[in-house]
Formats: structure tokens, C-alpha cells, sequence
């Protein structure tokens, strides 16, 4: 799994048929990195946007119940 810093700046873009994301390598010993989202890999995210908010909002007040605390 890919992660950024929590501290690092992400920029979002479209690239010739993805969506890119990239971190901006801001923080101190930490290389920049790109992740890319096919166009339906991206749709799919904004689908179940809701769903996703909620259960990282739920994991955020009950960290013991799963998920990897990015």
C-alpha cells in the first residue's frame, strides 16, 4: 500500500486517461510518489464517497475496530 505522509501536500490531476495522485515529497527523508486511478477505478471512488467517509470517520473514533490508520 501506498502512503503519504500525513503532513505532505497531495496534489490531484488528470493525466491522459487517469486520475493522478502525488505526493509532494515535502517531509524530510520522503521521496515523492504517484499513484494513478483508471477513469472507472476514480468513478468508483466518487460512487461510494459517502460510504468511505463514514467508515473512515467511524475507524477514526474507534481505532481498535479495524482499518490501517492511514
Amino acid at each position: 500500500m501506498l502512503e503519504f505522509p500525513s503532513h505532505d501536500g497531495v496534489e490531484i490531476y488528470a493525466g491522459t486517461g487517469v486520475i493522478c495522485f502525488s505526493s509532494n515529497g515535502e517531509i524530510e527523508n520522503t521521496e515523492p510518489q504517484k499513484v494513478f486511478l483508471t477513469i472507472g477505478q476514480f468513478r468508483a471512488v466518487i460512487k461510494n464517497a459517502k460510504e468511505l467517509i463514514e467508515q473512515a470517520e467511524h475507524l477514526k473514533m474507534n481505532p481498535y475496530e479495524g482499518g490501517d490508520n492511514a
